[in-house]
């Protein structure tokens, strides 16, 4: 009886102090799906790259994105978003990809290589040939730091890249690039947003497996 009232207090305890330590959500936008991108970015020619994500709080969760905004000829910002359990999940294997875009005329949903919005775009660049034949994007010059804002590093797309990510998009799929340097597993957004992929963060401690064993292990 007594290890029953015991659990029963630990477990109340445990529930409330999970509230308690989920964050106020005031004053934090919401994203309950990808659609609602559409109400937080206003400025056009705009590509939204999820650049970190997490959860707090113990056993009731809240989760949280962060983006870069490039919009245009605007200054590029950094957002933090509140969003549902299910989206949040879902693009865990996007890290480093654009989640959303928006031209002149319409928007994208589908998760691409980040600045896939810009490449073909005269306004913003050119295709360049090298003296091997092979081309390669290049922005102008009043672009010329957009390279580094999306996360490219030292790669630069090339016509064949910007083909097969067309054709992956006629088929509505997720394209990582030729040799999947995109996204938590690739080598070019491992490169560029480490802060993700920091050591400490992996190993983070499981509550809910601890509170497991404990019981395990006491009653």
């Amino acid at each position: 009886m007594y290890k029953i009232f015991l659990y029963t207090i630990l477990m109340i305890s445990y529930l409330g102090l999970s509230k308690a330590l989920s964050p106020s959500e005031h004053g934090v936008q919401y994203l309950q799906n990808a659609r609602a991108f559409s109400k937080l970015i206003k400025g056009t020619q705009s590509t939204v790259i999820l650049i970190d994500t997490h959860a707090t709080g113990f056993l009731i969760k809240t989760y949280y994105q962060k983006y870069r905004v490039i919009s245009g000829y605007e200054n590029v910002e950094e957002l933090i978003v509140r969003t549902s359990k299910e989206f949040a999940k879902k693009n865990m294997a996007n890290m480093g990809l654009s989640l959303y875009r928006k031209s002149d005329t319409d928007e994208e949903f589908l998760p691409l290589p980040p600045g896939s919005l810009y490449l073909g775009n005269s306004e913003f660049g050119e295709w360049k040939t090298r003296k091997n034949g092979k081309t390669y994007w290049k922005f102008n010059k009043v672009f010329k730091n957009f390279p580094k804002y999306l996360g490219w590093g030292k790669f630069r797309p090339d016509m064949d890249f910007f083909q097969q990510m067309r054709s992956f998009i006629s088929l509505h799929q997720t394209y990582y690039g030729p040799n999947n340097e995109f996204g938590p597993q690739g080598k070019i957004t491992r490169e560029n947003f480490p802060q993700f992929f920091r050591e400490e963060r992996m190993k983070k401690q499981n509550i809910r497996t601890l509170m497991i064993e404990y019981f395990k292990e006491n009653f």
